[in-house]
């Protein structure tokens, strides 16, 4: 994952765990096998929505480039009033998909448009991050239902792997055993596989994603997984 995504990964993390170093706190996590498995596949479904996020923002900021500049010698639009300062009059002419041909006055259309315009610059402008982690700013700026998008977009191949994943984790799949079996561990040992997890399902998500495109292109997906290695091989982070 890029440098922005990690750092949002940690931040994650650390909030969950909290912030007490350990050389100086030896802190203790006791908890059931099932409220584990649920905080695992709630972390797992955290790194695939930080993908998903990665994706849409990155479109966004593609958009930004490509958008047509102000043409020179003409001023912005903000120094200019809304709505259609000169006369105009008669009417366009629109083409319902349904319905045919329909008649609109000239002035309400020039009006539909302007607000399509303002609606169209106001999802494309982004606040400065200054300094801050830019995935993190993003997000906080996302409508709740947009939020909620980039998590239930998850096919049901990844649901089943993410489920299948924790289960071979936790080595405990008897729902009855999964309510009593205690799981103790350190925070910084909880900390590196929540970290290690966020990096799975964010991978998860990039393989999701070529198995589709291999599907559309007409290709047979190509078996075996991009998933990093253990998070006791080579990818305990200090958070």
């Amino acid at each position: 994952p890029q440098h922005r995504v990690v750092d949002a990964m940690r931040h994650t993390v650390t909030n969950m765990i909290g912030t007490l170093p350990p050389q100086f706190f030896a802190v203790t996590v006791t908890t059931v096998a099932e409220n584990l498995a649920q905080l695992m596949y709630s972390v797992l479904m955290t790194g695939y929505m930080f993908r998903n996020a990665q994706y849409r923002l990155e479109l966004q900021q593609s958009l930004e480039q490509i958008a047509l500049p102000e043409p020179k010698g003409e001023k912005g639009s903000e120094d200019y009033a809304p709505g259609t300062q000169k006369k105009v009059s008669g009417e366009v002419i629109r083409w319902n998909k349904i319905t045919g041909p329909e008649k609109i006055d000239a002035v309400k259309y020039i009006e539909l448009l302007e607000a399509e315009i303002d609606e169209l610059s106001r999802q494309v402008a982004r606040k400065s991050s200054q300094g801050s982690n830019e995935l993190l700013e993003y997000l906080k700026t996302l409508e709740p239902q947009n939020l909620k998008e980039l998590a239930s977009s998850a096919g049901e191949d990844v649901v089943f792997a993410m489920n299948a994943f924790i289960k071979r984790l936790l080595a405990v799949s008897d729902p009855a055993q999964m309510k009593t079996a205690v799981s103790e561990t350190s925070g910084a040992q909880l900390a590196n596989l929540l970290f290690w997890l966020m990096i799975v399902g964010y991978s998860m998500r990039n393989i999701e994603v070529r198995f589709d495109m291999e599907r559309v292109l007409g290709a047979a997906p190509k078996m075996g997984g991009e998933l990093p290695p253990g998070p006791g091989d080579n990818t305990q982070t200090q958070l």
